[in-house]
């Protein structure tokens, strides 16, 4: 008669029992790996964010200058709109003072920012340009252009 003891296989030193240690450092580095590239894609996120931020708040720059430029219409045709780059308004005609107005508008909610205007047979471009912090290439300014008829 066979015993029923020594029939069954030992599981002591022969059979394996829990998880060793190189697998837990395995699953260890795989998950350090998943949570480093979640990490980076949170950053490149936020980057984003912040430019697509920074890109409405010129839309809407642009679009309060224009509803001036409308409601001020004859001046406007005029030429009294046309602004370059890096020049500030002069004069104090009600242009003068939209403008003026406007410049320190983009300066206070644009890193760098500044804008240009040009009205040619009715038909006005405003560009706005800022540094952008949110992108990898900050070395050319972001810009922003609208160009419709008055």
């Amino acid at each position: 008669m066979s015993n029923p003891r020594t029939a069954e296989p030992r599981r002591g030193a022969l059979g394996q029992r829990g998880v060793s240690l190189v697998e837990v450092l395995v699953a260890t580095v795989l998950v350090s790996i998943g949570l480093l590239t979640l990490a980076s894609l949170q950053a490149l996120s936020l980057g984003r964010s912040s430019s697509a931020a920074l890109r409405t708040e010129a839309v809407g720059q642009s679009y309060d200058l224009l509803d001036r430029m409308r409601a001020n219409r004859a001046q406007a045709i005029g030429g009294l709109y046309n602004l370059p780059f890096a020049q500030a308004p002069s004069g104090s005609t009600l242009a003068s003072q939209d403008l003026a107005s406007w410049k320190a508008a983009l300066d206070a909610t644009l890193p760098d920012g500044d804008g240009q205007v040009l009205v040619e047979a009715q038909v006005v471009t405003i560009t706005v340009r800022w540094r952008d912090i949110g992108v990898a290439d900050a070395a050319a300014p972001a810009t922003v252009s609208l160009r419709t008829q008055l």
